[in-house]
């Protein structure tokens, strides 16, 4: 085999163990909560609250900015270095490095940052609530397979044996010992019972679609999906709590929508600190360091010399002009970059107070739509704690009498099933006709079916009632 082809196979590996033979209640599980898409997006929106999180505890530190210019100016302008008059073209280069931090502003920004703590919990808690509730329904799915398939195996049954039947009163029809109308009659139950099977494996195929749907499986692996039937998986009565109010104190105490209304409560009390932060005064510093470069600054080249002169005045009383020499350079070259960066370094601090007197009414009514918030997150606690609550009881309730169901589906079995054992003795003897025969097999085939309904019902009750005390979903 080559590198390639053992490379393809260890990456494929992973999948092909998910892939390969029959799934149990677990690997459905996991699986599911590995692929389902709304997982994936709730893990992502998690992931933004947490980046959200970092710019909460940036807003701590200073701010640190650097800047740099370079440009031309044509026409008359002042230069900004040498604060002198130029006609020319003049290009210009500036540099600088700014910092800044807020020192008080209310505690909005150390408020914020706790707010976003809790918001990271509670984003914990509504993944977890999702996955809860995909585990859930995963399990309700996988059990509905498997009440599928026994219901399946009970209609091939049925089938065989009323086939069994046609062939036994056929042989007393062609003795002479049986009426043919009463083989037209078993034909007609073996046909109804063939189409029994038929209805139970489209059934079969659909929950079994359904639960591929939800483990996101396709083509060739959905095709190929199977389950792995729990060896043992009768009803107990053990298994029930005598009463719903253990698994009432978990939940309310450890479910992730419990801790998510919560921290939701404890958000909204944030949400009003940082509203009331909004009337304290603010204060703020910045620095900032810089330097610059102008193409006017010019420096003398050469010796200084004599150029002439200039009338400087008048002398008083005579009016006689006064002359005075200019000396000038005749030259002049501009000032090295390196030497204007030194020279021209200017640095700056400010402190700056705001103190809010005014401001239309919006911190005012922030801190009033604040507390109407922190109430509705209070009462979103107490709602949550009463609806996980009652469907908790409720749950109990289902289960206890999905329990007295199968039993007394379960005795009626047993009633049916002899009654048509006796039904089925007097038809072949020729006592009854085959309407009494067909009826009394219809009893015991809804007895049956009464029977493993009330059976999965049981047990999946029983398992969302073992979830709410905080056991793991499994058959094991």
């Amino acid at each position: 085999m080559s590198i390639r082809k053992l490379f393809i196979l260890a990456c494929c590996s992973p999948l092909m163990s998910f892939a390969q033979g029959p799934w149990d209640l677990e690997k459905c599980i996991d699986y599911a909560l590995s692929n389902n898409l709304q997982i994936k997006q709730s893990e992502l929106n998690l992931e933004i609250t947490e980046l959200n999180q970092d710019r909460n505890f940036g807003a701590f530190l200073p701010s640190l900015n650097a800047s740099g210019s370079h440009g031309y100016n044509w026409g008359q302008t002042i230069d900004p270095f040498t604060n002198s008059f130029a006609t020319e073209r003049i290009q210009s280069n500036s540099f600088g490095i700014s910092t800044g931090m807020t020192i008080f502003n209310g505690f909005q920004t150390l408020n914020r940052y706790k707010q976003g703590d809790i918001n990271i919990e509670q984003g914990k808690a509504d993944l977890q609530k999702m996955k809860n509730d995909i585990a859930l329904n995963v399990a309700n799915a996988f059990l509905n397979v498997l009440f599928n398939q026994e219901f399946l195996n009970i209609a091939r049954f049925n089938f065989e044996s009323s086939d069994e039947q046609v062939k036994r009163v056929q042989q007393l029809v062609e003795a002479g010992a049986a009426p043919e109308g009463n083989l037209m009659e078993i034909k007609a139950q073996n046909a109804s019972d063939k189409a029994a099977v038929v209805n139970a494996e489209n059934n079969l195929n659909i929950a079994k679609l359904n639960l591929t749907q939800l483990l996101r499986l396709q083509g060739a692996e959905a095709q190929n999906f199977s389950i792995v039937s729990p060896e043992s998986i009768e009803p107990d009565a053990g298994s029930l709590a005598a009463s719903a109010a253990q698994a009432v104190q978990n939940a309310v105490s450890t479910f992730p929508e419990i801790k998510s209304a919560q921290a939701g409560v404890i958000a909204a009390e944030q949400g009003l600190a940082i509203s009331k932060g909004g009337m304290s005064p603010r204060l703020a510093v910045s620095f900032s360091y810089g330097t610059g470069y102008s193409g006017a600054n010019n420096l003398p080249v050469g010796e200084l010399t004599y150029q002439g002169d200039q009338p400087i005045g008048l002398v008083q009383n005579t009016n006689d002009i006064v002359i005075a020499p200019v000396f000038g350079y005749d030259d002049f070259e501009t000032k090295p970059f390196g030497d204007q960066l030194g020279d021209n370094i200017n640095s700056s601090l400010f402190f700056q107070l705001s103190v809010p007197i005014f401001n239309g009414f919006n911190t005012k009514t922030n801190i009033a739509q604040s507390k109407v918030q922190q109430l509705q997150a209070t009462y979103a606690l107490e709602q949550v704690e009463q609806q996980l609550s009652q469907d908790v009881e409720r749950a109990y309730a289902d289960a206890l009498a999905a329990y007295n169901n199968y039993l007394a589906a379960e005795a009626s079995v047993e009633a049916t099933t002899l009654a048509f054992e006796y039904a089925q003795v007097q038809y072949e003897a020729g006592v009854i006709n085959a309407v009494d025969y067909t009826n009394s097999r219809i009893r015991r085939d809804n007895a049956q079916a009464d029977l493993i309904r009330n059976k999965y019902d049981y047990i999946f009750r029983t398992k969302v009632l073992d979830f709410y005390q905080g056991k793991a979903l499994s058959f094991k």
